[in-house]
C-alpha cells in the first residue's frame, strides 16, 4: 500500500485539503458561503500532460523527475511548490501564483509564465529559453546559470534578482526593471533592453554584445570588464 499524507492549510476563511502520494495528487479547494462550505473547484487524479490543473490550490506540493510537457497550471496557486528535473516545456503558468517556487533542474523552454507572481523563487540551473515571462513579478528570485535564451521578459519586474552567468542571448526585455540586479558575467548579447531601468545593477565581466540599450536607465550600473559593444546609449562603445 503506497503511503500518503494530508496537508491541511487554512488561508484567510478558504480551506484547501491536499492529498499526496508518490504518483498522484488530490485536492479541494473550499470556500464558505452565508451558511456552509462549498467545493468551488477540485482537483484530482495523476499528474500528467493530460490533466488540467487550471486555478487549483496546490500549494507546496513536491513533483520530481516527471514529463509534464503542456500540463495547465494556470490561475493554480503553486506557492511554495518544488519541482525538480521535471519536464515542463510548454507548461502553462499563465496567471500563476508562484511565489517561492523552487525549479531546480527543470526544463520550463517555451512555457507560459506571462502574467505570474514569481516572488523569491529559485530556477537553480534551470531552462527558460523561449519561455513568455511577459508582466511577471519576479523580484528577488535566483536565476543561477539560468537559460533565458530568447525569452520574452517585456514589462516584468526583476528587481533585486540574483542572475550569476545567466544567458540573456536574444531575449526581449523590453521595459523591464532590473534594479539592484545582480547579474555577474552574464550575457545580454543581442538582447533587446530598449527602455530597461538598470539602475544600480552589476553586470561586471558580462556581455552586452550588440545589445540594444536604447532610452534604458543606465545610472549606478556596474559595467567593469563587461563587453559594452552594445547600442542605443550614452555608455555602449559603437
Amino acid at each position: 500500500m503506497v503511503s500518503q499524507r494530508f496537508l491541511i492549510v487554512i488561508v484567510s476563511v478558504s480551506v484547501a485539503v491536499l492529498l499526496f502520494s508518490s504518483s498522484t495528487v488530490s485536492a479541494i479547494s473550499l470556500q464558505p458561503n452565508e451558511k456552509s462550505l462549498q467545493t468551488v473547484k477540485t482537483c484530482y487524479g495523476k499528474l500528467s500532460q493530460k490533466n488540467d490543473w487550471s486555478n487549483c490550490n496546490l500549494k507546496h506540493v513536491n513533483i520530481s523527475y516527471k514529463n509534464l510537457a503542456g500540463i495547465n497550471f494556470s490561475g493554480a496557486d503553486l506557492s511554495g511548490a518544488r519541482f525538480y528535473d521535471t519536464n515542463l516545456t510548454g507548461a502553462n503558468f499563465a496567471g500563476a501564483k508562484l511565489s517561492g517556487v523552487s525549479f531546480n533542474y527543470v526544463n520550463l523552454s517555451n512555457a507560459d509564465l506571462h502574467g505570474t507572481i514569481l516572488q523569491s523563487a529559485d530556477f537553480y540551473h534551470s531552462n527558460l529559453s523561449g519561455a513568455n515571462l511577459q508582466d511577471a513579478d519576479l523580484q528577488y528570485s535566483r536565476f543561477p546559470s539560468v537559460n533565458f535564451q530568447g525569452a520574452n521578459l517585456s514589462n516584468s519586474d526583476l528587481s533585486n534578482i540574483s542572475a550569476q552567468t545567466a544567458n540573456f542571448q536574444n531575449a526581449i526585455l523590453k521595459n523591464v526593471k532590473l534594479l539592484n540586479a545582480e547579474l555577474l558575467g552574464s550575457d545580454f548579447s543581442w538582447a533587446d533592453l530598449s527602455g530597461a531601468d538598470l539602475t544600480s545593477a552589476d553586470n561586471t565581466g558580462g556581455f552586452m554584445t550588440n545589445a540594444d540599450l536604447t532610452d534604458a536607465k543606465v545610472s549606478g550600473l556596474d559595467t567593469a570588464s563587461v563587453d559594452l559593444s552594445c547600442h542605443g546609449n550614452s555608455i555602449c562603445t559603437e
